[in-house]
């Protein structure tokens, strides 16, 4: 029989993170970066993350009197560049942490911990998750807990976790999803439409489902 080895995966609940907490995470990522021997942070990620989160810094600090779109545009953009940096450095600690001693999912949740991430948890919400739970070059397959008070699956995807492309609805709790970006860390959502009496139902005056928080992948 295949012995199936333990794998520790890094929670990235930027869903919940207000963007004023973003920089003093990415900050916090920063001052931890050496914190575990076993796990090393690319040097030009670790530059380029304190440049992105200098700028992003400075144009909040600029919103606090000046309220312009055009201000408002840009700290949206630098918050995008810090979050992408930070979700990179998450794909690298999370693979290094859990190859240092395969299985000993002790050992890789601490490194996880000890850089300033958190482990993932099935079922944070209670009776729920989702998650990838594999991924191929330019592919990947998700899921969520199944419910038979759900009628229709929803999933969107993104590579920023601003901008996202609507997939088809579903009655299956699980996708394969091909012709993703190659090399890229990639963003999904999923929700779901009730049923009552066996039918969907719809709000007549909201066309879109509620999301739930992100997860990521980096796609082959």
């Amino acid at each position: 029989m295949k012995k199936v080895i333990s794998y520790v995966k890094t929670a990235l609940h930027f869903g919940k993170m207000k963007a004023g907490e973003l920089a003093p995470f990415a900050g916090s990522i920063l001052l931890n970066a050496t914190a575990d021997p076993g796990v090393t942070i690319d040097a030009d990620d670790l530059t380029a993350l304190a440049e992105e989160k200098a700028a992003l810094v400075a144009t909040a600090e600029l919103r606090l009197t000046n309220k312009s779109m055009s201000l408002t545009t840009l700290e949206g953009t630098q918050a995008t560049a810090v979050l992408v940096r930070v979700t990179n450095i998450a794909s690298s600690v999370e693979k290094q942490a859990n190859a240092i001693e395969p299985g000993n999912t002790a050992r890789a949740t601490l490194a996880i911990q000890r850089i300033g991430f958190m482990p993932e948890k099935v079922a944070d919400i209670a009776g729920r998750f989702f998650a990838v739970f594999k991924t191929a070059v330019g592919a990947a397959s998700i899921r969520v807990k199944k419910d038979k008070l759900v009628n229709l699956y929803h999933w969107r995807w993104s590579t920023d976790g601003i901008n996202w492309v609507r997939l088809p609805d579903s009655t299956a709790v699980s996708v394969y999803i091909y012709n993703l970006p190659h090399n890229k860390i990639v963003f999904f959502q999923s929700a779901v439409t009730l049923k009552a009496r066996g039918v969907p139902q719809f709000d007549a005056n909201n066309n879109e489902p509620e999301w739930g928080d992100s997860i990521t992948a980096l796609i082959p």
